[in-house]
């Protein structure tokens, strides 16, 4: 059975009770989330961070949009490995147009076939678990690469600090926090914070 785990987050709980029932039939486990802002204080302060994961999740929810909630989980270091598939209306269709090219995986416009459905999210469940593996198996780049200020904002970013918190902290801009974190993350291979914080910490 694969690794990876499987999320919808939709404030629509007879969406959430079908979509339940449509994954069961596929034997693949599903967590269920009413409301999207619970769902990002669990995600941002629990081990769900760390694994590989697909997120389907409705554009439209009250208090925090898909579009938000998704913005919201990229700030916290959203792993590039895991995949966010979200559910719209002919309306905002639009809105996950721009979702994709802010890095989604895809948009599943409602209504929509059963088996089409399930079959775009296993493929991106196995797509998630390939290029976790990947990530995992990459060598570990020289750590003394980094230069001593640079190592100083690592370790901030591991610590979840966010880049104005950073600035503030070291008494320099928030773009120049940015521009250093672009080059940690260069220099030492990885995509976002949770790579960085697996990378510094080393073997466990």
């Amino acid at each position: 059975m694969t690794k990876t785990r499987l999320c919808v987050v939709d404030d629509d709980e007879s969406i959430r009770d079908s979509l339940y029932a449509l994954f069961c039939s596929r034997n693949l486990r599903t967590t269920l989330y009413a409301d999207p802002a619970r769902f990002l204080s669990i995600w941002t302060t629990s081990e769900l961070r760390e694994v590989p994961a697909v997120f389907v999740v409705d554009i439209r929810m009250p208090g925090l949009s898909g579009i938000e909630l998704f913005a919201a989980m990229k700030e916290h270091g959203l792993p590039t490995w895991n995949a966010v598939i979200f559910l719209t209306g002919h309306g905002d269709v639009p809105l996950a147009v721009e979702a994709i090219k802010g890095g989604a995986f895809d948009f599943l416009e409602k209504p929509f076939s059963d088996n089409g459905f399930v079959d775009r999210v296993v493929a991106a469940m196995g797509e998630v678990e390939a290029a976790h593996a990947a990530a995992q198996a990459r060598p570990a780049p020289q750590h003394d690469a980094l230069t001593p200020r640079e190592r100083a904002i690592a370790e901030l970013i591991v610590a979840g600090e966010t880049n104005r918190a950073i600035g503030e902290r070291l008494h320099i801009s928030t773009r120049t926090v940015e521009v250093h974190r672009a080059r940690v993350f260069d220099k030492l291979g990885v995509r976002n914070a949770i790579e960085l914080a697996l990378l510094l910490q080393g073997p466990a």
